[in-house]
């Protein structure tokens, strides 16, 4: 089937290498997005297209973990949960996602449209808490944020259906002034994330005046200066 429907595009990766077994990523990222996860038929047909072995295509997608050999949603969310993103509220941003989806890490909705992962170092502690969703990014996603954003991705279900979950069309997301979910240019200039301005700290207490010396408390056989 990918030969009928990608023909196009598997010849065009095949010519990038001298070696067509140097192509077995892209391939099965593409069969992972026509089919929607790595069955073992879909893996015995790219191992077909290059002349491999099944078993070490078989391989590479035990060894990858963005590689799904099992139903996944539409929109797979991955968490960030290293230490600067639970730092800033990653753990309750996991558990909002739960209790809203109604399901536990790994696994998926029963409309099938979302699966949720928890995943090591984004490379974007400074916009922390991260998420990604299908490998798109997206930035400072409070607890708060969490119904907003299934919304806007349930709206955009057909779209991430077209492009499929193993990111070569990833963007970068970030939250407008309204509060709604913006696309950015991913080579945009750094933007570190803004927090709320901390008041001021309050004035010391003023320092108590010292009484004047009325001599009443010097001692009596203190002896007068000479001068």
């Amino acid at each position: 089937m990918l030969l009928e429907t990608h023909r196009a595009d598997i010849e065009t990766i095949l010519s990038r290498y001298d070696s067509r077994r140097s192509a077995v990523l892209p391939l099965l990222y593409l069969a992972q997005d026509t089919y929607g996860h790595l069955t073992d038929a879909a893996i015995r047909e790219v191992a077909a297209i290059l002349d491999l072995p099944p078993t070490d295509v078989f391989e590479v997608v035990g060894f990858y973990t963005l590689f799904y050999n099992r139903p996944v949603g539409t929109w797979v969310l991955q968490v960030c949960d290293d230490v600067p993103c639970c730092y800033l509220g990653a753990e309750e941003l996991i558990t909002a996602l739960k209790q809203s989806l109604g399901i536990a890490e790994e696994q998926t909705t029963g409309d099938g449209m979302f699966t949720v992962q928890r995943v090591k170092c984004l490379a974007a502690c400074d916009r922390a808490p991260v998420l990604q969703a299908n490998l798109d990014y997206v930035y400072d996603v409070t607890p708060e944020r969490v119904n907003t954003l299934l919304d806007n991705l349930r709206a955009r279900a057909a779209e991430a259906r077209q492009r499929g979950v193993s990111g070569r069309f990833a963007e970068d997301f970030e939250w407008g002034p309204d509060g709604a979910l913006v696309q950015i240019d991913r080579a945009a200039p750094y933007r570190p994330r803004q927090f709320p301005a901390a008041p001021p700290p309050a004035p010391p207490p003023p320092e108590p005046v010292p009484e004047a010396d009325a001599g009443h408390d010097r001692p009596a056989d203190r002896k007068a200066s000479p001068l």
